[in-house]
This record gives structure tokens, sequence and C-alpha cells, in this order.
């Protein structure tokens, strides 16, 4: 009985480590965070009217600080197809398949770093989810009257609009905007790791091309970049707190694959 006592946990610890070397437990962590992220969106999707208020209140915030240039902004690329094509491209694919590309690479050559930008995507998705819970709005492109026009439905079939993608989307996550707060850890992370020139200007144009993105597509409010900004930072700082707590000494790895745990 000793044996089998014994035997059992050193299995089922190698089991553990066997798992989270192939990715099993990141896996798991991503289908319960979107598993959050379905309920609140089915929480809100049916406060369309308290949304459409709220995006009218942020029009007339923005209006009295002198910030309400989303329109004139939009103007710029609607006589351009390509420039209207290139916006909806960094919109969408910008996002999550961006995020997914950089995590694998941080996962396999930078797994410290992967640990602390993982964290700092959680704790800031937590902070949004939270807020689009509390406080639904509407996207410019939603606000009936306001003048905007929704160029992914209008010239693309591939977007967050379309129709397969209808039960996936929040349509009231306006604020904060973590399509822009997620290219700003994106771009520091990158910069980060890499301490490449290179890797510097990216850190400044990506999330620059993600701004005028979110502003130009009529999905965000400037003011809505900002909050996304806000948020994204709180969640590295609680990242890095945790990274502290844990007594990491070198966050930053060498550039060899790093082992997990």
């Amino acid at each position: 009985m000793a044996a089998i006592s014994t035997t059992r946990p050193g299995l089922a610890r190698r089991v553990w480590d066997l798992t989270g070397r192939v990715g099993l437990h990141e896996i798991v962590v991503v289908v319960v965070a979107f598993l959050i992220y379905f309920a609140i969106r089915g929480a809100v999707v049916d406060r369309a009217g308290e949304a459409m208020v709220r995006g009218i209140r942020l029009i007339e915030l923005e209006q009295r600080f002198s910030l309400y240039h989303e329109l004139e902004m939009q103007s710029w690329i609607l006589d351009h197809f390509w420039l209207i094509k290139m916006m909806n491209w960094v919109y969408f694919w910008g996002h999550m398949p961006l995020v997914i590309g950089v995590a694998a690479w941080l996962y396999i050559w930078h797994r410290k770093a992967y640990f602390v930008t993982r964290n700092a995507f959680l704790a800031s998705g937590a902070i949004g989810v939270v807020m689009y819970w509390l406080f639904p709005v509407a996207p410019p492109r939603l606000i009936p009257f306001a003048g905007f026009i929704d160029t992914m439905a209008a010239f693309d079939r591939v977007g967050y609009n379309a129709q397969e993608a209808e039960a996936f989307v929040n349509p009231f996550a306006a604020v904060p905007s973590l399509h822009f707060g997620w290219s700003l850890l994106l771009g520091v992370v990158i910069a980060w790791v890499s301490r490449h020139p290179l890797s510097y200007a990216f850190a400044f144009a990506w999330p620059a091309a993600m701004f005028f993105s979110v502003v130009m597509t009529g999905n965000h409010f400037i003011l809505d970049a900002v909050a996304g900004g806000i948020v994204s930072f709180a969640g590295l700082g609680i990242a890095l707190g945790i990274a502290k707590y844990l007594r990491w000494p070198d966050l930053r790895p060498s550039g060899a694959a790093v082992p997990p745990g």
C-alpha cells in the first residue's frame, strides 16, 4: 500500500508536467476565459437601448472636450477603397490572429516573458469584461443617425460583423477598446523581448495603425482607445506584480527556448 501511495502522486506529477509542456494548461486557461466572455456577452446583447444612450453620451463628452473627430477621420478614407480595405485588414487580422501568433512565439522561445504577457492579457481582459457587463456601450457604427459607416460590413465579407461570427462577438463592447490596448501590449512585449531597432519601430507603428483603424472603421471612439490603453497597462502592472511576487530574476530570456516550469 505504501508503494502505491507514493507512486500515484509521482505519476500525477509526471502527467501534470507533460501536459504543461505540450501547452494543455494554456488551452484550458483560454477556453475558460472564452466561456466567461460568452457568458458576459449573453448578459448584455439585450441591453441595446442602454448601450445606445451611453454611446450618445460619449459623443457629447468628446464634444465638450473638443475630442470628437471620428467622423472627420473616417472621411479621410471613404474616397479611397484601398485605404478602407487596409484599415479593415488591420482591424480584423491585427487583433486575435496577431495575439495568437505572438503568444505561440513567446511560448516556444521566451517562456517567462510569455507568462507575464499572458497574465497581462488575462488581467486586462478581466477588467474589460467587467466593464462590458456593467457599462455596455454601443460603437459609433451602431449609433442611429450619428453618420458613421460600418466599413467592415460594407466592404468586407470576412469580419466581426459576418453572420458566422455574430455568436462570438459582443456588439456593445466599445469601452474599453482592447483592440487598441492589446496592440499596445504586443508592441511593448515585442520590443521588450527582442531589443532590436525594428522591434522599437513596431512598438510605435503598430499601435498607431490600430488606433486609426478602430476609429476609421467606425468601431470605436477616441476615448474608447484611451480607456483601452489604461486598462491594458493596468493588466501589465498586475502581471509584473505577480512576477515580482514569484521572484522571477530575469523576465527577458536570452533567446533560447526556455523549458516550462
